[in-house]
């Protein structure tokens, strides 16, 4: 444990020796893919959650999982109603 807080010190004082710019440019580098993919874990896991405790019947899947409800019900018609402009009664 203790090699690796040497690490740690190590990269940390070699970050903070480096000029403003380079700090800036290096920690944008790391983390927005590293938040970036936080928040795709996030978007997922909710979606998840969301469709399985939704009590809607025939609520619309969350988009990713679009293709597979589609592949699993047969119609491809991914639960959406298109109704021209003007046009008045059942779809």
């Amino acid at each position: 444990m203790s090699e690796l807080v040497a690490l740690w010190d190590g990269v940390e004082s070699w970050l903070v020796l480096l000029p403003y710019p380079f700090q800036v440019a290096l920690v944008l580098v790391v983390l927005v893919p590293l938040c970036w993919l936080v928040a795709r874990l996030v978007d997922r896991v909710v979606d998840e959650i969301s469709a399985k405790t939704s009590r809607v019947r025939d609520a619309e899947p969350p988009l990713r999982s679009r293709e597979r409800y589609e592949r699993r019900t047969g119609d491809g018609s991914s639960g959406h109603r298109h109704v021209a402009s003007g046009q008045r009664g059942a779809p």
